[in-house]
């Protein structure tokens, strides 16, 4: 009769501290995360170890259900799959225990709102570059040199001088260099 937590992370400046704190309040024995990976991902080692070690009689608990599951029918199959195997589901935030019908209705609930808040996301998010992109605005990494500086690196190459004392000169990777010498 464990208590089996998990929990994630989607963004390499977030931590999992505080959900790993509220887990061990809610009395997990044991805590998995995933640090950085979006909910989506086919690959989510942290909650594959927490499926792993779950028994008949432990109990699978997560913080909110959008930390575990962002799709409806991934939710619904990973519960129904649980409940064969004699494993109950606790989600804390929604109060979920899905040991009663009730619970298993607000699961339903919760894990297909939990997409819809995934695909609102995502679409706010491609509108608002959609609408810098029309205003200009430049996505990605920043050029490590201005065009100027990057033509005068490249001709300091081509009329001879070492690439690696360029790159040095210049305040560029080696690699950086190469990139502007291939692409004239």
């Amino acid at each position: 009769m464990r208590r089996i937590g998990y929990t994630r992370v989607s963004a390499n400046r977030q931590t999992t501290f505080q959900s790993e704190d509220q887990l061990k309040c809610a009395g997990c024995d044991e805590i998995y995360s995933d640090f950085a990976i979006s909910a989506v991902a086919k690959n989510r080692p942290g909650l594959m170890k927490a499926r792993s070690r779950l028994q008949p009689g432990d109990t699978f608990v997560v913080l909110a259900i959008d930390r575990a599951f962002r799709s409806t029918i991934e939710g619904l199959l990973f519960l129904d799959e649980l409940h064969r195997e004699g494993v109950a589901f606790h989600s804390i935030y929604q109060n979920i225990d899905t040991t009663t019908p009730e619970g298993r209705k607000w699961f339903t609930y919760s894990v297909a709102d939990a997409e819809y808040e995934r695909a609102l996301i995502s679409r706010r998010t491609k509108e608002k570059m959609a609408a810098a992109k029309r205003r200009g605005v430049k996505f990605g990494r920043p050029r490590a040199l201005t065009e100027n500086a990057r033509r005068l690196a490249v001709k300091s190459v081509q009329c001879g001088n070492d690439v690696e004392q360029t790159a040095h000169e210049f305040g560029v990777g080696r690699s950086t260099l190469y990139r502007y010498l291939n692409s004239t």
